[in-house]
């Protein structure tokens, strides 16, 4: 073998380890990204069955992984770093194009079944010694004004009902108990915090400013709106001994008759005088959309 020989065999070895150096550290952030994309696509799976917001997040990241793969695969090496990142970018958004929808469904289905949440202003009453207007509680055109404090029974003429107004720091807030004709309780609000027991509750449906909640008849047994000065209520109280009371706005309100008082029995419970839902069912078609 000549010189030459050798001197060109020897440049070809070095070319060729000189490659493998340089494809050494690719391989290994290819089955690192690899790696780390099939791992956040099976967690977001397990997540999903916590919650689709947690489940996105988890897949969301695991779209970068992808991305960053797809950058570091051998056979995208000698493709300008424009094009290759005109791809990963493309991916991206085209994943998040078509999963987006599903995911937004997901997650309305979720909040629609949700048995506990806040409405507006959810959380401790203002306890600072100072004066700070007079909650209001308003129930067609009648209205009636509370305490600074809020008092325990706002209804004279039923005292079970457990109704209480009082100033949060962001607005009034309401606290009352929920049960049906048979004494069963179907859900509770404590400071504008709500929990609702599916067992004898048909549908609810809710926004930030708004609960209404249907008994297992299917009639609506509680119906709040939550203002800056004010909470609108319509609902029916009953104690353990099947009487109760329905307050309702008349279909025609005036300033002489602004609301209606009913009072009911487990053997009369006046279904002719019924409160009209304002939302849309059944919920998990139609959440948070209002009556039109």
């Amino acid at each position: 073998m000549s010189r030459q020989d050798h001197r060109n065999y020897d440049a070809s070895l070095e070319k060729s380890r000189n490659e493998a150096k340089f494809k050494e550290p690719s391989i290994r952030r290819e089955k690192r990204d690899r790696a780390l994309t099939l791992f956040l696509a099976l967690l977001g799976i397990g997540l999903s069955f916590v919650g689709i917001l947690w489940a996105a997040s988890c897949w969301l990241i695991c779209l970068f992984a992808l991305a960053a793969w797809i950058g570091n695969t051998e056979r995208l090496r000698n493709v300008r770093r424009p094009w290759v990142r005109l791809m990963q970018v493309s991916i991206i958004v085209g994943v998040v194009a078509v999963g987006g929808f599903p995911v937004y469904q997901r997650w309305r289905t979720e909040q629609a079944v949700a048995v506990e949440g806040d409405l507006i202003g959810a959380g401790p009453a203002v306890n600072d010694g100072k004066q700070h207007g007079f909650p209001m509680l308003q129930v067609g055109g009648t209205t009636w004004v509370m305490t600074p404090d809020g008092v325990a029974d706002i209804f004279p003429f039923f005292r079970d009902s457990g109704v209480r107004i009082e100033w949060g720091y962001k607005g009034p807030l309401l606290t009352t108990p929920v049960r049906d004709r048979n004494g069963n309780l179907l859900a509770e609000i404590t400071r504008n915090h709500w929990r609702i027991y599916p067992l004898y509750c048909a549908d609810k449906n809710y926004r930030k400013d708004a609960l209404e909640i249907k008994d297992s008849a299917g009639h609506v047994v509680l119906q709040v709106r939550i203002l800056p000065d004010r909470i609108r209520l319509q609902g029916e109280w009953w104690d353990t001994q099947g009487n109760g009371i329905r307050l309702l706005s008349p279909p025609n309100p005036t300033p002489s008759a602004g609301s209606i008082v009913i009072p009911l029995n487990r053997q009369n419970q006046h279904i002719e005088s019924l409160i009209q839902p304002m939302f849309e069912y059944p919920s998990k078609d139609h959440w948070q959309e209002f009556v039109h």
